[in-house]
């Protein structure tokens, strides 16, 4: 099974099959440019499942080298929103250089990526063979999702 196929229930049930509640730690990415309730939603649930969480906000070139624009708010801004919405999370900039570098510098258990972020699956599971990986849903994606709200603010 890929890992988009490795929905939230999933998890849960992998949880109990082990017998353990939760997982220690959880790390989630993403951009959150123009934070909406679909970004809530896929945090709110990450960090159901883990003791912590660590939030690694996307650095401003890297957003532009993925989606060819810029965001609409810079790093530290975006930083500081997931921050004070999710205060007891550790939010953090991605590294400038190593994409790879929180994961190894702060060893999750558990990567917790959005029902539709572009991430090299095959590259995770062979650098970090032991870390558990799963998709959170989409919360009214018609209705929250990045790209439509930066589509209707540039009209």
């Amino acid at each position: 099974m890929s890992f988009a196929d490795f929905s939230l229930s999933d998890a849960k049930n992998s949880i109990k099959n082990t017998h353990k509640n939760h997982f220690h730690h959880v790390m989630c990415f993403g951009t959150f440019d123009i934070f909406h309730p679909g970004h809530q939603f896929y945090l709110s649930e990450a960090q159901k499942l883990a003791d912590s969480m660590t939030v690694v906000i996307a650095r401003d070139h890297r957003v532009f080298s993925g989606k060819w624009q810029y965001p609409i708010h810079n790093e530290l801004l975006r930083r500081d929103v997931v921050g004070r919405e999710f205060p007891d999370a550790r939010v953090i900039l991605g590294d400038e250089l190593d994409i790879f570098a929180p994961i190894r510098e702060l060893c999750p258990d558990l990567l917790a990526f959005g029902y539709d972020q572009r991430v090299p699956e095959d590259i995770i599971r062979e650098k970090f063979p032991n870390i558990t990986i799963i998709r959170i849903g989409g919360y009214e994606i018609q209705k929250y999702k990045s790209s439509l709200l930066r589509k209707s603010i540039n009209k």
